[in-house]
């Protein structure tokens, strides 16, 4: 894209020569200029967008452009003309309407600053305007990105801008576009997790929006310990709850609470339509003087209930998240062990003529080596757990059962060495009986029989409760630590083929 300076002239709507006036600024997406028809004197918005590198992303940006055109509502800037960038020497580039009061997130970082709330019929207005302009855009595509910073002001209407990160309904989420990513602040929690487009993105992020003209505060930015960090932010969409407006304001009625509530809820399903939030918009609370108090605490009551649950709900999934990228971790790791072994399967079939090492994998965590000698080498990983046991400079969160059956074996210890290391390093650790002890007395105990070969390893029950004594503590049992999982493999093998 090459430099556009002041003075210079674009083609713009019905083919009129626009010359440029003033720079308005640079965003994520590209520059804006403002622009007055040699003409006709009209004066609009040109922005400037990224060039591009395939024909798959000029013709989605060219299909998302047109029905960005066709959308035309007092509270959605209105998109005038585009050019492809085919025959021009800046690229690229979108005319739209010019709308010159500023934004809203200027407005609201301001009365932030003073501290005076926007009145609540006004507030109210402007949710209205927000609504009706995104409930527009929806009928034609997903915008994707509503934020403060894309709602401009003109005179005492809002206007939804930008669409350059719009999407088409019901399109599947993709990962990488022209288009980038939506704001951080305001993004969905189906849109963190590359779920299905649907407009209730939108509604999502409207509701947070609505938050912040109703109390000034975006509700999650406490839940975010940096607001620079992509991950805080994730966590905060994905498992944290949005207070009740009225912790902030009370005197917000009880319906447009809750309407807020349920827009920002997680879950798609339960965030309403935009006919509903107009409706409830529109339509104050009434306070009828025989409303019976009862039934307006029981009503709160219903309120907290439903927050108790969603919490309850977060709480759990955050849980099985954790467990499902645990798990995810704990199989790589477990897979890097298993490639440690096998530059010595390798040498023994090349070299072996009178039989080869079978890999049986068909249990899950459970993979038994045949040797051609008739016995076998079998490995058993056990559960992952974040223990807490701290050995040899790393924290036990792993571990499994390496041995001969009827023979020597020992277990697999999985060390996580500091909170980087995602993956841990594997040890091999061979169990030994103190001479303190008297061993008969262990038979029948930790998986110990008569015809236990020592050293062992503890099988999985004994395993996390018996290696937080290898820190050296006086114990009935001795540990001997090994780094090399391949050489200790091998070793096996030796013993196997005798």
């Amino acid at each position: 894209m090459s430099p556009i300076t002041i003075g210079d002239y674009l083609i713009g709507p019905q083919g009129e020569k626009f010359k440029i006036t003033d720079f308005l600024g640079k965003g994520a997406y590209g520059e804006v200029y403002r622009a007055i028809g040699e003409s006709s004197g009209t004066v609009t918005a040109v922005k400037l967008l990224p060039s591009l590198a395939t024909d798959d992303s000029r013709v989605a940006l060219l299909n998302e452009i047109r029905a960005a055109e066709q959308v035309v509502h007092p509270n959605v800037v209105q998109v005038l003309h585009f050019d492809g960038g085919k025959a021009s020497a800046v690229g690229p580039y979108v005319f739209m309407e010019y709308v010159s009061g500023g934004t809203l997130a200027t407005l609201l970082r301001a009365n932030g600053q003073s501290g005076d709330q926007l009145p609540l019929n006004r507030a109210v207005e402007m949710m209205i305007d927000i609504a009706q302009g995104a409930r527009a855009i929806n009928t034609k595509l997903i915008h994707r990105d509503i934020k403060p910073d894309n709602v401009l002001i003109e005179g005492s209407s809002l206007k939804i801008s930008d669409f350059g990160i719009s999407k088409f309904v019901d399109e599947s989420t993709r990962t990488q576009t022209f288009k980038g990513g939506q704001h951080v602040a305001y993004m969905a929690p189906e849109a963190w997790q590359n779920q299905a487009n649907t407009f209730k993105i939108d509604v999502y992020s409207v509701g947070l929006v609505f938050h912040q003209i109703l109390t000034l505060n975006h509700p999650l930015v406490k839940k975010v310990k940096d607001a620079s960090n992509f991950l805080d932010w994730q966590h905060a969409h994905l498992y944290e709850q949005c207070p009740d407006v009225r912790t902030l304001r009370e005197t917000i009625p009880s319906s447009i609470a809750q309407l807020v509530s349920r827009m920002v809820g997680k879950r798609p399903s339960e965030r309403p339509e935009w006919d509903e939030v107009l409706k409830i918009l529109s339509q104050p609370e009434s306070r009828n003087p025989d409303d019976h108090p009862s039934v307006k605490a029981a009503v709160e009551a219903v309120i907290a209930r439903k927050k108790e649950e969603e919490q309850k709900n977060l709480w759990a999934m955050r849980q099985q998240n954790e467990r499902d990228k645990q798990l995810a971790l704990y199989g790589y790791s477990c897979d890097s062990l298993l490639k440690q072994l096998e530059p010595a399967i390798e040498q023994f079939n090349r070299d072996s003529q009178l039989g080869k090492i079978s890999c049986d994998k068909r249990r899950h965590g459970f993979i038994t080596y045949g040797i051609p000698s008739g016995r076998s080498i079998t490995i058993a990983f056990f559960e992952p757990k974040m223990s807490g046991i701290k050995i040899r400079g790393g924290e036990l969160i792993g571990g499994g059962w390496i041995g001969i059956a009827q023979g020597r074996s020992a277990n697999l210890v999985l060390l996580k060495e500091g909170p980087d290391d995602l993956y841990g390093r594997w040890a091999v650790c061979e169990i030994g009986i103190s001479p303190i002890v008297d061993a008969s007395k262990l038979i029948g105990r930790f998986g110990l029989s008569e015809r236990t070969t020592l050293p062992f390893g503890f099988r999985d029950t004994d395993f996390y409760d018996q290696m937080r004594y290898a820190t050296g503590i006086m114990h009935a049992f001795t540990y001997h630590f090994t780094d090399d999982a391949g050489d200790f493999f091998a070793q096996l093998l030796l013993e196997a083929c005798k």
